[in-house]
């Protein structure tokens, strides 16, 4: 019970429990200040500097991740090492950038995208990255490096996005829209598969193999309806799933005295 206690402990404290919460946190107070004031207009060259960093920043992480890997991104039956542990924790720092994403809705007053689905996933997805990155056994311990493939398929996909949405910040419409959409299905699908084949031929830790299928069940739950169409007014690629929501304008607030 004592060594149960202290696993608990250990894993727990290893959670950036502190940057989600920061997080949340501000939202709240940013969303609470923006209310009874007109919103934020961002300017089309703001939308597509913050779209294009992501994209070289995003390339750039996956690219670091692959090189040391020989290109081998699943990472099964290889050791890890300090160079793919820099490409993942870069990964990790860009969950920090994505909550970009939550401040822009704000000050633009698009409350029908500020949904749980997109406080939920940029509030946890950093939890679950920091605490794989703080946590992960290394290649002394007989870490693979199997983890680094969930981070360079996010990145990689990241790139497309970001790409997809900084032609469309400048009125470009992209003709691959659906591609877009096939790619998120693809990386939701192929981490769920990586982690599955992970405890036949690898030697990850049960924990972390549970830890992805779980988290990437839950996003395609909340997913899919609109990835797929299901949901009313799901047209466009839902990740960073504030994109794909319905866009409702808000209310003009009364002129004040």
């Amino acid at each position: 019970m004592a060594h149960l206690s202290a696993d608990v402990c250990y894993h727990l404290t290893n959670m950036p429990l502190a940057g989600s919460a920061g997080y949340l946190a501000t939202i709240y107070m940013l969303n609470s200040h923006m209310r009874s004031r007109p919103e934020v207009k961002v300017s089309k060259p703001v939308l597509l500097l913050y779209n294009a960093t992501q994209v070289v920043i995003n390339l750039y992480v996956a690219i670091a991740i692959a090189a040391p890997l020989g290109g081998r991104v699943w990472g099964m039956g290889m050791r890890d090492n300090a160079d793919v542990r820099y490409g993942v924790f870069l990964h990790y720092l860009c969950k920090y950038l994505d909550m970009i994403d939550t401040i822009i809705i704000v000050l633009r007053k698009k409350s029908a995208q500020l949904s749980f689905l997109h406080l939920w996933h940029h509030s946890t997805i950093v939890v679950v990255w920091g605490w794989v990155v703080n946590t992960w056994p290394t290649a002394e311990q007989k870490g693979s490096a199997v983890y680094a493939y969930g981070a360079w398929i996010n990145s990689c996909v990241h790139v497309i996005m970001y790409a997809y949405y900084g032609l469309t910040a400048v009125g470009i419409r992209p003709p691959f829209k659906k591609a877009v959409t096939a790619v998120q299905l693809t990386q939701f699908f192929s981490c769920i598969v990586v982690a599955l084949l992970a405890l036949l031929v690898d030697e990850t830790p049960i924990l972390y193999n549970g830890v992805q299928v779980c988290y990437h069940l839950i996003m395609m739950r909340l997913f899919l309806p609109l990835l797929l169409g299901l949901e009313k007014n799901a047209s466009a690629p839902a990740c960073p799933p504030w994109r794909s929501m319905p866009v409702v304008q808000a209310t003009p607030p009364t002129k004040q005295e």
